[in-house]
């Protein structure tokens, strides 16, 4: 755990958010390729000893088992492995191959576990909480590092993050089982549809609640979830397309949890159909 000083460090700058897609690569778009690396180099301007990230090629995705960077260069990326490479053994990890590929500047760190373990990413920034404030900062990262440890997910690298495409904010990485699906890994995840959330009813359906967030951003940990509003005339036409919702989700091998219909309390019309009902359904991918 860093000490709260760290948080301080990360607020020195104004707030910047901008539409930046951390997590734009899937599994599938990774091929293999073989290229010379510079030797590491010590980090240095990039990551801070007090726990700050200043680089985003620092903050990598963790897809299957392995770690994807965007490194604008072999030395970025060589600066890249110098600090995860030990964090992977420390977490009981076997480097496996490391590659760069240089026409789309990624780099790729393959690993291997004997107990079949992986690493997870989780960004903060999509909760809800005042960036400006490092204490309120500081507990939120502190209580979320708890959750995972109680739930058995021990955390094994946590860092502030400063930069102009995030809000001050912190990127936890944590231990679970690996699953060929990474959907029905026991993760911590924040469901934030726009809708607000029936927090009853997933309780109720065995979801593992870590943090009410606000009315429509949840904080939790399992499976991942998820969720499909609908609009309806009436409760009959609302039943219906609950109906043939979930014939879809059983054809689709999706777990159904449980539905609400709520009425609207200002009923809108689109051509001549007024709509009085929302339904809100929740299922596992």
């Amino acid at each position: 755990m860093f000490k709260i000083a760290a948080a301080i460090a990360l607020f020195s700058a104004p707030v910047q958010a901008a539409n930046f897609n951390l997590d734009a690569v899937t599994a599938s778009e990774v091929t293999a390729a073989e290229l010379a690396l510079p030797e590491a180099q010590e980090p240095e301007t990039a990551y801070d000893k007090a726990g700050v990230l200043t680089s985003l090629h620092l903050m990598p995705q963790a897809v299957k088992s392995r770690l994807l960077t965007y490194a604008k260069t072999e030395a970025q990326f060589a600066e890249f492995t110098a600090m995860w490479n030990p964090i992977l053994q420390a977490a009981g990890m076997v480097i496996g191959e490391v590659t760069y590929k240089a026409d789309i500047q990624m780099g790729i760190v393959n690993y291997t576990s004997p107990k079949g373990l992986v690493l997870r990413r989780l960004i903060a920034d999509k909760l809800n909480y005042d960036a400006l404030n490092p204490t309120e900062v500081h507990n939120l990262k502190t209580e979320m590092e708890a959750a995972l440890e109680k739930n058995g997910l021990p955390v094994k690298a946590s860092f502030y993050v400063k930069s102009d495409a995030l809000r001050p904010t912190f990127v936890l990485y944590y231990v679970t089982k690996g699953d060929e699906n990474e959907d029905h890994e026991k993760q911590m995840r924040i469901l934030k549809k726009g809708e607000d959330i029936d927090y009853d009813l997933l309780e109720t359906a065995g979801v593992n609640i870590v943090r009410r967030d606000n009315s429509f951003t949840m904080l939790y940990i399992g499976k991942q979830l998820g969720f499909k509003s609908k609009v309806a005339t009436d409760e009959a036409a609302a039943a219906q397309k609950l109906e043939d919702y979930k014939k879809f989700l059983a054809e689709n091998d999706k777990e159904f949890l449980g539905s609400r219909t709520h009425k609207l309390t200002e009923p809108f019309t689109v051509g001549e159909t007024t709509y009085n009902y929302l339904l809100n359904m929740y299922f596992y991918q």
